[in-house]
């Protein structure tokens, strides 16, 4: 995968696919050992294992066998781990269990394959009964104050307040939420009490789907309605709403679009230091015309900021999927004219844009209309990405881009 030294280990490469679900290493109760990354090249993904000793019970044979990566950026990743009974990659609010933050990421001694190794720092639990439990992948965020290198870092979480309230008397749709945080070099959660930004109502309705770390600050997505951001480092935050430039209305015309759906064909994500936008959307047709499969269109939008923190979308590219389809990289693949899953945007170029269809995930140059990556079986780790139960719908929820830190690469040579 990468060249190697004899002396030293090689490079780390720039960046990696991280699925969501991590493995537990049990005979590490006697022995505690790191937390560990086995690296594999983009298409493929990279596997965490977690060592049983960071559990909150691990002498317990019914401990989680499969806690999840919540968030990963230059800090470092964060994971859930939970208390029996075992839920893996729990998507529900307040699921059990306790946060880790993995951090000191080093290249590990010259073996078989390439790995990383980290030390595990347990976020303290919360003092209930006065703060609810940490809340599910879906609303926990891991950001790094700029300028330190991921060395001061937060943890945090946005409720949305329901129910009405003085604030939201006059119909503005303005109402309240809380800022909870966790940052490095304390001993504690702090919570803030946040003004609502009017969303004409749409606070009712208001839940994240993901969370988005850009520029030291997070931004909490709902798929329909558009951001939330907000720095959990500021004295005084305050949260900023920015709705979505749409191509086409969720669902097409006339049409409501379920929660899975909009998940498979929506994201949010970081790509070459810019928040981006990506739809795979449906094309409206007059009367009662079938929607047809080849005028799907792929749509990355560009977030960009103004004057007096106005922000606004900018088409960056767009294609179809009968272009997609047409191409001979595309058929080269073998696989059918069918509509695929958003997975993930690469990092650094905002222009690839990778999908899942059956057990495959490929990449898709938007402005060339052509496939440019593609790997069968990329994540082993899906049936039992949610433990006992039924796993969610194959989406980007299963994969994080996750750019390694610049110290792996700096002083080691450049990455292969």
């Amino acid at each position: 995968m990468m060249a190697s030294s004899s002396s030293s280990p090689a490079a780390a490469p720039l960046w990696v696919i991280l699925g969501r679900v991590a493995l537990v290493q049990h005979d590490s109760v006697k022995d505690p050992g790191d937390l560990s990354v086995k690296l594999s090249l983009p298409p493929r993904a990279s596997t965490v294992t977690v060592p049983m000793s960071v559990h909150p019970k691990p002498g317990y044979d019914d401990t989680d066998r499969h806690p999840y990566v919540v968030a990963a950026c230059d800090a470092g990743v964060l994971l859930h781990a939970s208390h029996w009974p075992f839920v893996g990659f729990d998507l529900d609010r307040d699921p059990p269990g306790i946060l880790l933050v993995a951090r000191g990421f080093q290249l590990a001694a010259a073996g078989p394959g390439k790995a990383l190794a980290a030390s595990v720092v347990r976020v303290p639990d919360r003092a209930r009964p006065f703060q609810p439990g940490i809340s599910s992948v879906r609303n926990l965020g891991l950001v790094s104050l700029p300028g330190t290198a991921g060395a001061d870092y937060a943890v945090a979480e946005l409720r949305i307040t329901a129910g009405g309230d003085a604030a939201d008397d006059d119909g503005d749709g303005r109402g309240s939420a809380t800022l909870f945080t966790f940052r490095a070099g304390t001993d504690a959660w702090v919570w803030k009490d946040l003004s609502c930004p009017s969303m004409s109502g749409r606070r009712w309705m208001w839940s994240a789907h993901d969370v988005v770390a850009h520029d030291g600050k997070l931004w909490w997505v709902n798929l329909v309605w558009g951001l939330l951001g907000c720095d959990p480092f500021a004295d005084e935050p305050a949260l900023h709403h920015v709705p979505f430039q749409e191509t086409y209305p969720a669902g097409g015309v006339g049409h409501t679009v379920a929660a899975e759906d909009v998940v498979s064909r929506r994201m949010v994500r970081v790509s070459q230091g810019k928040v981006r936008f990506v739809e795979l959307a449906r094309a409206p047709r007059a009367g009662a015309a079938a929607h047809r499969p080849e005028e799907t269109v792929v749509v990355v939008w560009t977030l960009v900021f103004g004057p007096s923190g106005f922000a606004f979308w900018k088409q960056l590219c767009a294609t179809s999927m009968g272009r997609v389809w047409a191409s001979d990289s595309y058929r080269a693949t073998g696989l059918p004219a069918k509509e695929p899953v958003l997975a993930l945007l690469h990092p650094s170029s905002p222009d690839v844009v990778y999908f899942f269809l059956e057990k495959y995930l490929f990449g898709v140059s938007v402005s060339r209309s052509t496939v440019v990556e593609f790997v069968r079986k990329p994540l082993d780790l899906v049936k039992v990405v949610a433990g006992h139960r039924r796993p969610p719908p194959i989406s980007w929820r299963h994969v994080l881009a996750w750019e390694l830190p610049a110290s792996l690469a700096n002083g080691k040579g450049n990455a292969s």
